[in-house]
Formats: C-alpha cells, sequence, structure tokens
C-alpha cells in the first residue's frame, strides 16, 4: 500500500506546527468547536455539507484526507440525520431521512484519517465498519445519545492530549475518556482494524 500523502496545509511547517482537522457540520455548533481546537494550535477546516450527495464528497477526499475528521450534528438509529429536502435534492441514499452505513461504505475514502463521530449513536459497530473500510485508522464514537456540553469537553481532552503527550489514539481516547468522566462519554467506543474497545465505568 502506497503511503498516504493527506492534506497537508502550510501550517504543519510553521515553526510552532498546527494540527489539520476537518469539522463536517451536519447541525449547528461546528464554529464554537473550530474556536476552541484553534486555541490548541489545530489548523481547522469547516465543511458544511448542505445535501447527503455534498457529504459523500467529504468523506471521499483520498489522499487529500485530514489527520482527523469529527462528524457534528445529530444522529438516529438508522444513521447521520439530513430531514427532508425538496424534490430536486438525491435523497435516495437517505434511510428514515438519515444516511446510513450502507450508504457510507460506498462511498468513504479517508486513508490514515481517525474519524470521531459527535453524534447520537455514532459508535454503532456497523457505521464503525463501513468507514474503517474506508480505510480510516481509527474510528470513535458515541454508542447512545451524548450530552452537548460532556462531548464538547471530551474533544478537547481528546486533542489536548494529542498536541501536549503524543499519545496513539487509542491511549487518547482512553485517556479523553476518563478525563471528561460523564455517563454519556463511557459510551464512547474505539474501533479498530474491526475491533471494538470499551471502557468499564467503575
Amino acid at each position: 500500500m502506497k503511503d498516504n500523502k493527506m492534506f497537508r496545509p502550510v501550517e504543519i511547517e510553521f515553526y510552532v506546527h498546527l494540527l489539520p482537522i476537518s469539522i463536517v457540520q451536519l447541525s449547528g455548533g461546528g464554529e464554537f468547536l473550530r474556536s476552541m481546537l484553534e486555541s490548541l494550535r489545530c489548523v481547522v477546516t469547516l465543511h458544511r455539507p448542505g445535501t447527503p450527495g455534498d457529504f459523500l464528497k467529504v468523506i471521499a477526499l483520498g489522499e487529500n484526507a485530514p489527520r482527523y475528521m469529527i462528524i457534528y450534528g445529530h444522529g438516529t438509529e438508522d444513521g447521520f440525520y439530513f430531514g427532508e429536502y425538496i424534490s430536486e435534492i438525491d435523497t435516495s441514499m437517505l434511510c428514515n431521512e438519515a444516511l446510513p452505513a450502507a450508504a457510507i461504505q460506498e462511498k468513504v475514502t479517508l486513508p490514515g484519517c481517525t474519524v470521531i463521530s459527535a453524534t447520537c449513536y455514532g459508535g454503532q459497530s456497523a457505521m464503525a465498519e463501513a468507514f474503517l473500510a474506508g480505510g480510516v485508522k481509527a474510528y470513535i464514537g458515541s454508542q447512545e445519545a451524548p450530552d452537548d456540553m460532556a462531548m464538547n469537553v471530551f474533544l478537547i481532552n481528546f486533542f489536548f492530549a494529542v498536541m501536549e503527550k503524543g499519545l496513539s489514539d487509542e491511549d487518547t481516547w482512553r485517556q479523553a475518556v476518563e478525563a471528561t468522566d460523564h455517563a454519556d462519554i463511557w459510551q464512547m467506543s474505539y474501533h479498530n482494524s474491526g475491533v471494538e474497545e470499551r471502557l468499564k465505568h467503575e
């Protein structure tokens, strides 16, 4: 397999290099998260896909994939929620107004990228397997419906550990869950190479 070239913004060559992250904003809140991450020396691209087709283009970046991608918005047990559209918009890939794992698996190409789903039910095995099929390094998501504030704290803990401690994704996930210590965040699972890990809350 060829080495992943990945998206390389000039900021990663700065004396104090910045970490490239993409936020895919399916609903509000992405701007706040962007500001928080930029304060942690991240260079952030904020995608605002207006249709399911737009979203599928974002997750098919190939060699331009960022090191980390956060999917921020609403989710249901059927997938990432998009809602209703006018007849001119292609929604044939949706199931109950949500984009299911099967549709994602057909398009996703994110080699070497770690994807974090900050949506409800984003950590279900089918969704993780869909992204892993597209070459992602790891996939992290919640088994249930996480509290928004707790999710933001988890993300800050996660990327603080990435920038300041240089831990592996798995160790960073574990530390961020424990540091956030919220009932909803203990539901965040880590998926890598078809293996799902969950932490036990004593």
